[in-house]
């Protein structure tokens, strides 16, 4: 097995694995402040459900391409989906400038 690794190397698409040695699913996102080295947690993608958020005290361990739960597959799937954040209206860089008064 490899040597467990820092949170801030956790990528998408990596395994999540639960306690029990059953994939789960796969990385979708990692939650935290880097600038702060603060972990929050992980969001978990399934082919069968919604996405589900992970926080970090149910993390196991991080090895390179993997990240262990402390939780088995069974329990996992009790996980309530992620509740999704309301989606914000995109504006353009002119339009920021020109509220602003810079244009």
């Amino acid at each position: 097995m490899s040597d467990p690794v820092s949170w801030l190397l956790v990528r998408r698409g990596w395994l999540v694995v639960g306690s029990d040695g059953v994939t789960v699913g796969r990385i979708g996102a990692v939650r935290g402040e880097p600038v702060k080295d603060i972990f929050n947690g992980v969001v978990v993608r399934t082919k069968s459900a919604p996405p589900r958020y992970i926080p970090a005290e149910r993390i196991a361990e991080i090895v390179s391409g993997q990240v262990a739960l402390r939780l088995s597959a069974t329990e996992f799937e009790a996980v309530l989906p992620e509740e999704r954040r309301p989606l914000t209206s995109s504006i353009s860089l002119f339009e920021v400038l020109r509220r602003l008064g810079l244009r």
